[in-house]
């Protein structure tokens, strides 16, 4: 080989590897800057907590039956099972930390958690959070830590009652309502969620079923809107559920079984779908649609003869759509979006 040609060779591969390694600096700091330009969803990548479950401050231990909040300058912690009044209102955590039930009946409580989850049950047992009726209960955390749901349960949780509960989830990737390996059950309640991560999250290893019985329930998410590592059925209620509008979550997202067998259901999403499995005994419609429906638009589903199923107004820029409810029968229905028919249409079988 001459010594010229030498030469050339050597310098192509020397800027080959350079262009190569700048590449790769390129794309790293793009999927770590912004990950979902690659598929990657941030809210799903591993994240160290500041606060380990075990470190969360177990304040003053409590055995009242009536616990009025404003009394409390710390985290409070009950460990026997039993039924707890709670009232009024403080900047700590209500922790429990018990292997039986404990019932909390919330009574007008508003909680605003700096580090830690405003709710918290570090032990197996049951939690069972009780809305009293006539009542208006606010929760918010903040910080991040392992409790990292506003309403965080290691052991099974229901929601019950007639009252209202609002939930804002502002931890590090915090969730509003969430457990770890444990079943979720709500039978009611007026239910209202806004969070960074996902609404409402049966997580861990196994999972766990998340069962809507009934209760009004909204979910605005930055992440999922209503996601379980294992299975969903929604038996009642109704349910507005709306996943990120940035891209790489749903309205509803599971592991295992989806299942509608009754209620009211309408779940928005951004990019991703799943339909419910054929087991469900109420039917339903969903849509993927080709560019995003705005907020504030008006969404609408009517037969072919014009006679209207739903209507509502979109919170969240959305392009997947699920809508599920009574009224639906084995016709062809056609997707308004503020009064103007489109092209989707869908034959429910």
């Amino acid at each position: 080989m001459k010594k010229e040609t030498l030469i050339q060779v050597i310098i192509i591969l020397i800027l080959t590897a350079i262009l190569g390694g700048l590449v790769y600096i390129t794309v790293t700091e793009m999927n770590s800057t912004n990950p979902r330009m690659f598929g990657m969803n941030p809210m799903e990548e591993e994240v160290e907590k500041d606060t380990k479950k075990e470190d969360v401050d177990t304040g003053e231990m409590i055995n009242a039956k009536t616990i009025k909040l404003d009394e409390y300058d710390s985290n409070i912690t009950i460990e026997e099972g039993g039924e707890y009044n709670i009232e009024g209102s403080f900047n700590h955590s209500i922790l429990v930390d018990s292997t039986d039930k404990v019932i909390l009946n919330l009574n007008n409580v508003s909680i605003n958690s700096d580090i830690t989850a405003a709710i918290g049950n570090k032990g197996t047992g049951e939690m069972v959070i009780n809305l009293v009726e006539g009542t208006t209960n606010v929760l918010k955390d903040n910080g991040s830590s392992e409790l990292d749901g506003c309403i965080y349960s290691s052991g099974k949780l229901t929601i019950q009652g007639n009252g209202k509960l609002q939930v804002y989830g502002n931890q590090e990737e915090g969730e509003g309502i969430a457990t770890t390996d444990a079943d979720i059950t709500i039978n009611g309640g007026e239910i209202y969620i806004v969070c960074n991560d996902d609404g409402i999250n049966a997580g861990g290893d196994n999972g766990g079923v998340i069962t809507i019985n009934d209760g009004n329930i909204t979910v605005k998410a930055s992440g999922d809107g209503i996601d379980s590592n294992k299975d969903l059925i929604i038996n009642g209620g109704t349910v507005y559920t709306m996943g990120s509008s940035v891209g790489g979550d749903a309205g509803i997202d599971t592991d295992g079984k989806f299942e509608i067998n009754g209620g009211e259901v309408i779940a928005l999403g951004s990019d991703m779908l799943q339909n419910p499995d054929d087991a469900s005994k109420q039917k339903y419609v969903s849509f993927t649609l080709n560019s995003k429906i705005t907020t504030g638009s008006n969404i609408s589903l009517k037969d072919s003869i014009g006679n209207e199923i739903i209507s509502f107004e979109a919170k969240e820029d959305f392009k997947t759509l699920i809508i599920s409810n009574s009224d639906l029968t084995s016709v062809t229905y056609y997707l308004y979006i503020n009064g103007e028919k489109t092209e989707y249409s869908k034959t429910v079988k």
